[in-house]
């Protein structure tokens, strides 16, 4: 399209838009706002318009899902099924080697010396 189309459309589009809005255009003055709705209008228009000193906060995003709560959930349980036995069983096994040893070790000091006391005088 040349430069000479371009404009001979720009003009025959705003002839249009002339004639249009003289059509359109009501010949009676506008009636009188009531002043109840142009009041909260314009309250509305001013608390919708930032201030340049007012600090505007980024909104906080959205929480997860229920669905995504869920399958969190479930990858935890699932988790928690597999490592927790074995977490548990290690403990457990050095909580009772430990309680071996120290009830070796207190048998042999106190519990051993006694019964060889037992032993050796048995009338007692």
């Amino acid at each position: 399209m040349s430069i000479d189309d371009t404009e001979k459309i720009l003009s025959e589009a705003d002839s249009l838009i002339q004639r249009h809005a003289f059509a359109t255009a009501s010949p009676w003055p506008p009636p009188a706002p009531d002043p109840a709705i142009t009041q909260s209008s314009h309250e509305s228009a001013d608390n919708d318009l930032p201030l340049l000193t007012e600090v505007v906060t980024h909104p906080v995003p959205a929480p997860p899902q229920q669905a995504h709560l869920d399958a969190i959930h479930k990858e935890l349980a699932r988790w928690l099924e597999e490592e927790l036995p074995t977490a548990v069983l290690k403990v457990t096994d050095g909580v009772a080697d430990q309680l071996m040893k120290e009830l070796t070790y207190q048998a042999e000091k106190q519990l051993l010396p006694r019964l060889i006391a037992h032993l050796d005088n048995p009338a007692r």
